[in-house]
C-alpha cells in the first residue's frame, strides 16, 4: 500500500476551477499506479509564477530560461527504507500560456505538469526523444484512467 503525505502550496493564483482536493486525488492515483509499491511518500506540489521557476531553473540547472515544471527529489536512498518524496514546482503562468498550444485548459495543463513531475520522482527520464515520447504517453494514460474512474470508487484514487 502506498502512503502519501501531500502539501499543496499555492504561491500564485491557480487557474479557474482549480481544486486542490482533486489534485491530491490525482497525485495519490498516479503514485499508486505509477510508483513503487508499498512506498511512503512525502511531497509538496508548489504552484508558483514564471519568475520564481526561472530563478530555480537558473540556480539548480544553470539555465537562465523559463520552464514549466521542475522536480526536486528528496536526498537519500528511497529503495533502502521505502521512503520516497520530493517537490514538484510548476509555473501556473507557463501552464496557462502553453495550454492552448496543446488544446486544453490551464487547469488541465497544471494536472499534466504535476503528473510529469511525479513520474520524474518515480524515476522516469525524458532525456531522449523516445524516452520523452514514452513519458508523455504515460502521463496521458494515467490522467485518462483517473478521469474515467467511476465516482462510486473513492478508494481507487479519488478522495
Amino acid at each position: 500500500m502506498v502512503e502519501i503525505e501531500l502539501e499543496v502550496l499555492v504561491e500564485t493564483d491557480p487557474p479557474d476551477g482549480f481544486d486542490s482536493e482533486q489534485l491530491g486525488a490525482l497525485v495519490s492515483f498516479v503514485l499508486s499506479h505509477g510508483g513503487p509499491a508499498d512506498a511512503r511518500w512525502t511531497l509538496a506540489v508548489v504552484l508558483t509564477d514564471d519568475e520564481r521557476l526561472r530563478a530555480l531553473h537558473r540556480d539548480h540547472m544553470g539555465l537562465d530560461t523559463e520552464t514549466d515544471v521542475m522536480t526536486f527529489p528528496c536526498s537519500g536512498e528511497p529503495e533502502a527504507d521505502g521512503d520516497w518524496g520530493g517537490d514538484v514546482v510548476l509555473s501556473v503562468e507557463r501552464a496557462a500560456a502553453q495550454a492552448p498550444e496543446f488544446g486544453h485548459s490551464a487547469q488541465d495543463e497544471v494536472r499534466f505538469l504535476v503528473v510529469h513531475g511525479l513520474l520524474h520522482l518515480c524515476g522516469w527520464d525524458d532525456g531522449t526523444d523516445d524516452a520523452r515520447a514514452a513519458m508523455l504517453d504515460e502521463q496521458a494514460r494515467l490522467i485518462a484512467l483517473f478521469d474515467n474512474l467511476p465516482p462510486s470508487l473513492p478508494n481507487e484514487g479519488r478522495t
